[in-house]
């Protein structure tokens, strides 16, 4: 387009790293206008009972939104490789060819997958990845060293393979363009913006790793398997490739990749790129709104940006569906983190709770019960009652952000990160102390809330912790409320609550981790339900298909 068209309609330049990003998220628009060759294809009745299922488990194992996709990929792959996963000789060897279709298709009952996405051509590189993933499982040794452990960390590692394998199934069956281009924009940016001092400390490989895990952590909240399996991607490339020589380095190497990523994803300096990234990244995911909106060929994506005018009514539009619906989006995730909490209170009063008072003489009354579940369902429900919208000056600022990473700007930003920044010790030790003694007496009258409502003694401590996870999943529902925020103001009452709530929010995010780690509830819908359920429906599914056989005879 010529220099005096371009000033006819006003168009401005974008930014160069703006226009890659167009290049990256027009690679989502192709792959869902493209056919797909044989396409698998399920029963709806099944397909109805398996999303009915997962609504279930969702309350069972609450994860967000854009986990839950690939948790449901990681149950499936603990079921079907358990003979590996524990080292159980007694069961027969796993099979790729015999376990990929079967996969395949019930990830696509459970709703969370494109229905007529999935063709035979995934199949086959499934198969493959299954493959690489169960010589992984065979044949990668831990090296024993005498350790009590040993079994812990052998599960622990195995797990790990296949929270990775998980990942990289994900990328196959529903390549996330849309996110990674995003991802890339944001890391690109504030990696050209971020300045260092000193300087001579950080290595650019290092400062890029760092701006690319904060990038993922603030902006779409990724956990830090999907973090590691696309830090793989960059270090490690040949992890993601399934012939017989890299299948080989990848087993030799193992171990060591997986403790190298993990000091990648807890170095202390993430913590300073954190509250960068966090700061900007209502920016961009206003951006991918936009980008949304549109959902054009390149060219039209490209002229809508740069047209300014365009542009400011695309963001007011985001940005006022976005606020409008926050609120409701955020009440969902609470009814969901309440439940997942009300759940495990049951079934801790039903195995744990309930036998342990009797035994102690001090058994549940009907009220006390209801007290017992009705105090963490209701902390859950003020804390997320207590979350407002954007102040109107944020406005503005956003508009103002937005405009600065899609056109060309002759001065850039630098946002400071300051490496050794000077602490005053005697103050940080009494913030510290401040901090501890608030938590201590916010859990502290928690629990005579318990005491006042005659909850036995037994599950008085019990019910503290929960209510201390409580906190933590509503800061991290709090957090989710800032996602069009750049300019926050605060008050004095939220101030003030927040000297409670953060130190227990610490307290209850480390408990809400031993929790998932050791989450019993969700072991035993496995066992019992999940294995046995997964069944029912693959028999549902062949019961419709003979039926319509049958019906296809009759002339």
């Amino acid at each position: 387009m010529s220099e005096e068209i371009k000033k006819a309609k006003k168009l401005l330049p974008l930014s160069p790293y703006f226009e890659d990003y167009i290049k990256q998220y027009q690679m989502d628009w192709e792959y869902h206008n493209q056919p797909v060759i044989a396409a698998l294809e399920v029963d709806g009745v099944a397909s109805k009972i398996a999303k009915a299922y997962e609504k279930v488990r969702k309350v069972v194992d609450w994860k967000d939104e854009n986990l839950l996709r690939r948790a449901t990929i990681e149950r499936i792959l603990k079921r079907h490789l358990i003979s590996k996963l524990y080292g159980i000789s007694i069961m027969p060897d796993v099979k790729a060819s015999e376990i990929a279709e079967p996969i395949a298709l019930e990830l696509m009952r459970s709703g969370y997958f494109d229905r007529g996405r999935v063709g035979r051509s995934h199949v086959i590189e499934l198969e493959k990845i299954l493959n690489k993933y169960i010589k992984i499982l065979s044949d990668s040794r831990l090296p024993k060293d005498n350790d009590d452990l040993y079994v812990k960390k052998k599960i622990n590692f195995y797990n790990w393979i296949i929270e990775i394998a998980a990942c990289e199934i994900e990328e196959l069956l529903f390549p996330n363009f849309k996110e990674n281009a995003l991802i890339n924009l944001m890391t690109n940016i504030l990696y050209q913006k971020i300045g260092i001092t000193p300087s001579n400390q950080v290595d650019d490989m290092e400062k890029f790793l760092q701006t690319y895990i904060a990038v993922h952590r603030t902006l779409y909240n990724f956990d830090n398997s999907i973090i590691a399996y696309n830090l793989i991607k960059i270090k490690y490339p040949f992890w993601v490739k399934e012939d017989p020589a890299s299948v080989k380095k990848v087993i030799e190497e193992a171990i060591k990749i997986r403790q190298d990523l993990e000091e990648d994803l807890e170095n202390p300096l993430g913590k300073k790129f954190f509250q960068i990234a966090g700061k900007y990244d209502a920016a961009y995911r206003l951006i991918n709104d936009i980008t949304g909106e549109i959902n054009n060929t390149p060219s039209v994506v490209r002229n809508t940006y740069a047209d300014e005018k365009k542009l400011n009514e695309l963001i007011e539009s985001v940005y006022e569906t976005r606020r409008k619906t926050l609120k409701k989006r955020l009440f969902r995730s609470s009814i969901y983190s309440t439940l997942s909490i009300f759940v495990s209170g049951m079934a801790s009063f039903i195995i744990f709770e309930g036998p342990v008072a009797r035994l102690a003489g001090e058994p549940f009354k009907l009220t006390t019960l209801f007290f017992d579940l009705l105090i963490p369902s209701l902390v859950m429900f003020l804390l997320v009652l207590a979350i407002r919208p954007p102040h109107p000056s944020n406005y503005p600022v956003i508009v103002q952000e937005i405009k600065k990473i899609v056109y060309q700007q002759s001065e850039e930003d630098v946002y400071e990160l300051e490496l050794y920044k000077k602490k005053n010790k005697f103050l940080n030790a009494l913030f510290i102390l401040a901090s501890t003694l608030f938590g201590l007496a916010g859990l502290a009258l928690v629990f005579w809330l318990f005491k006042i409502a005659k909850v036995p003694w037994t599950s008085m401590y019990i019910d503290t912790i929960n209510v201390a996870m409580v906190f933590f999943a509503a800061t991290a529902i709090k957090a989710s409320s800032k996602e069009i925020t750049i300019k926050d103001k605060g008050n004095i009452l939220e101030s003030f609550l927040d000297l409670f709530s953060v130190p227990m929010a610490k307290f209850g995010q480390w408990f809400s981790n031993k929790w998932r780690e050791y989450n019993i509830v969700a072991a035993l819908f496995t066992v019992l339900v999940d294995t046995p359920f997964s069944a029912i429906i693959r028999l549902v599914e062949d019961w419709q298909n003979f039926l319509k056989e049958k019906s296809a005879e009759i002339h």
